[in-house]
């Protein structure tokens, strides 16, 4: 694979993936054109020497490996492992706060994130829902709205003198997302958008009930390559995806003939 093509790669599997579970549905999906097969944690095995296969937990962690053709004591295994998630602003269960004509989101702090260069950026948001179908079917579906939707407003300097001294940020009052100009309280419900949102943008026309969500913001500026002669990737979520990307393309590459074996989950539960 030349620098340009897995340079190419990097940065689509990092746009499309804002959230762990897109990170290994998007790993599913290069494992699957590989011809890896896919096994169900819960089902009994039937493994074969020399053939490459893959498991999934919670749409989070993704197992993935090559059995070989030597047995294990003679010609050991290859591990490489990551992890899928990264520092984020996570959707609270019931998150509307609305106050002065506008609508947030609360949020909490997921992982060691930097909290200054959340503010006035373009964000999106994305994540898994669970849902009720209207004959009582429980299902969960991936979102990304992909679109801005929401940023945190820094105040003018001359409102905040002391932002350039190292001013501490307050997470809880400070870095809920605005969406919207609304007129009262009742004028949005995130369930009742989520549910639309799957009816009318998803199709899933059955879907009758948003039962829980997990929901995270992010930077929907896209990676791209900078620099006067673009030497350089500049993207959120860069150092942990970049982590599992080299690690299932290391797998999907590598010898046939000796065991090797590729982790990838969440660092928080």
């Amino acid at each position: 694979m030349s620098d340009v093509s897995f340079n190419q790669g990097l940065m689509n599997f990092i746009r499309n993936s804002p959230t762990p579970f897109h990170a290994v549905a998007e790993m599913a999906t290069l494992l699957d054109t590989a011809n890896f097969v896919r096994v169900e944690e819960s089902q009994h095995w039937q493994l074969e020497k020399n053939k490459s296969y893959y498991t999934i937990r919670n749409e989070s962690a993704l197992i993935a490996f090559k059995t070989g053709a030597h047995k294990l004591v003679e010609g050991g295994i290859h591990l490489s492992g990551a992890h899928t998630d990264s520092p984020c602003l996570k959707v609270k269960p019931t998150p509307e706060i609305t106050g002065k004509g506008y609508l947030q989101l609360g949020v909490e702090v997921y992982g060691a994130a930097l909290l200054h260069p959340w503010f006035d950026r373009d964000l999106s948001l994305a994540g898994r829902v669970e849902y009720e179908a209207k004959e009582g079917e429980l299902y969960s579906c991936l979102i990304d709205l992909a679109d801005p939707v929401a940023f945190i407003p820094s105040l003018a300097i001359h409102l905040d003198r002391n932002a350039n001294n190292g001013r501490k940020i307050n997470a809880q009052k400070e870095l809920p997302p605005v969406l919207l100009r609304i007129e009262n309280k009742a004028d949005f419900d995130l369930d009742s958008f989520l549910l639309n949102y799957l009816q009318n943008k998803l199709g899933l026309v059955d879907a009758s009930k948003v039962l829980s969500h997990e929901l995270v913001f992010y930077d929907s500026q896209p990676p791209a390559l900078v620099g006067l002669e673009q030497q350089f990737i500049a993207a959120a979520r860069l150092y942990n995806l970049l982590s599992c990307y080299i690690g299932v393309c290391a797998l999907i590459n590598s010898n046939d003939e000796y065991a090797s074996l590729l982790v990838v989950m969440t660092m928080k539960k």
